[in-house]
């Protein structure tokens, strides 16, 4: 068994899952101690914790640890306990000594230690603008010689193998999931890369491993910071090029400016904390209009002073306004089932179906059937019974968030634009 870091002893018995602590206080005090020994940009304020696998999902996997270490079946709990001895020893002597005196009796609680493993956060700036929410969020670095294309850093790509194999259990046997001795087997050697990667960065003896200054991007005019992500970062003259090629002989868009006819829809169902939700997700020909002219190379408007992301991202393939619609046709029934999995996460409590009416959601780094998507959607109508609600929605923009399509700053798009 892995030796635990306090005092020497192996690692103790996890408390019950099912006691999950305040998210809004989770981290111990030595991560949050630790953010003062590194000087950070004036513009990250005093910094925050960026949590790689999103707590949610963390605390999927400490539900199902102490069951697995109780299990009668010896493989089972012998797995689980080895990972769980991993974890514990992951954590470092001062992390796993303040979850243990946080929990009942000196027993640590599996949400609070998978939360506040140092390999698994990430610091970086206060309130950034394309939080992820529940969804993968990666360390990056830039690949030598490449034309700005990025990479996830050894640590993240353990990290998103150790996600990937959660979630694939999680949904198997029609969702009911299978937490078998394999899947722990599987859990603990990702985890032990992603250790033996992040032990590869010198961090002085210190609890939290170095800011990553390089991913994120500050924007002085909407004072926001982003984290660049997966997305390509062309130089300017690459990015020049690109907006050159693309804009030779491009059609005029602007009869769909103002146009509602329908361009594209989707319906889908699913269950939302006890109702049986259907919703349709529409997409007018303005709405398309509007991805064209702030998501593509051909049409992008650069003379729209009120762009307010600090970095735009761009379908690199959209060429004609036919090509738009056709990618949202091949998007919005991805778009909808995200939306029904946000609306559990983040509105599911509703006292009445009804108040989701209005709502939006803005969601960055979607998974959409194998692209990462950022997408704004509105609910404009709920309909039905309270337990069967109706509910219609109209997607306002998306863009790709990831390896499908270039990135530029505001910076970026000025000076491309003198040189156009």
């Amino acid at each position: 068994m892995t030796t635990s870091p306090v005092a020497g002893r192996p690692a103790p018995p996890p408390s019950s899952g099912r006691e999950v602590p305040d998210k809004t206080k989770w981290a111990v005090k030595p991560l949050n101690d630790g953010k003062a020994v590194y000087a950070l940009p004036t513009e990250w304020k005093s910094g925050a914790l960026h949590h790689k696998i999103s707590k949610e999902r963390l605390s999927s996997i400490a539900e199902q640890l102490t069951p697995a270490w109780n299990a009668q079946n010896p493989k089972l709990q012998g797995a689980a306990r080895a990972f769980w001895s991993l974890c514990w020893s992951v954590a470092g002597e001062r992390v796993a000594e303040a979850v243990a005196m946080a929990g009942p009796g000196g027993s640590p609680n599996p949400h609070r230690l998978l939360w506040n493993l140092p390999l698994m956060v990430s610091l970086g700036p206060q309130s950034p603008a394309n939080d992820p929410g529940m969804n993968f969020d990666p360390d990056t670095e830039p690949i030598p010689g490449g034309p700005g294309t990025r990479r996830m850093d050894a640590v993240s790509l353990a990290l998103k193998d150790l996600e990937t194999a959660w979630l694939h259990a999680a949904e198997a046997d029609n969702g009911r999931g299978v937490y078998d001795a394999a899947l722990w087997t599987t859990l603990h050697r990702h985890l032990q890369t992603a250790h033996l990667a992040a032990e590869r960065v010198d961090r002085d003896k210190e609890v939290l491993y170095p800011p990553l200054r390089e991913q994120w991007v500050y924007d002085a005019k909407t004072k926001q910071n982003l984290r660049k992500g997966m997305t390509p970062f062309p130089t300017g003259e690459q990015g020049l090029r690109l907006f050159t090629e693309a804009r030779v002989n491009a059609p005029s868009i602007a009869a769909y400016a103002d146009s509602a006819a329908l361009a594209a829809t989707a319906t889908v169902r699913a269950d939302v904390s006890g109702r049986q939700v259907t919703l349709t997700l529409t997409a007018a020909e303005e709405n398309v209009h509007h991805v064209c002219v702030r998501h593509t190379l051909t049409f992008f408007d650069f003379t729209d002073a009120s762009r307010p992301r600090p970095i735009n991202t761009f379908w690199p393939d959209v060429r004609t306004f036919a090509d738009a619609t056709a990618l949202t046709v091949t998007l919005l029934p991805g778009i909808g089932r995200s939306c029904l999995r946000e609306l559990e996460r983040e509105l599911g409590n509703v006292a009445k179906a009804t108040d989701w009416l209005d709502e939006v959601l803005e969601i960055s780094n979607e998974d959409v059937d194998g692209r990462l998507v950022f997408y704004n959607v509105q609910f404009t109508d709920v309909a039905g019974t309270d337990t069967a609600p109706v509910v219609r929605a109209v997607i306002e923009s998306f863009a790709p968030d990831g390896a499908d399509g270039p990135g530029f700053t505001r910076g970026d798009l000025d000076l491309i634009a003198k040189r156009l």
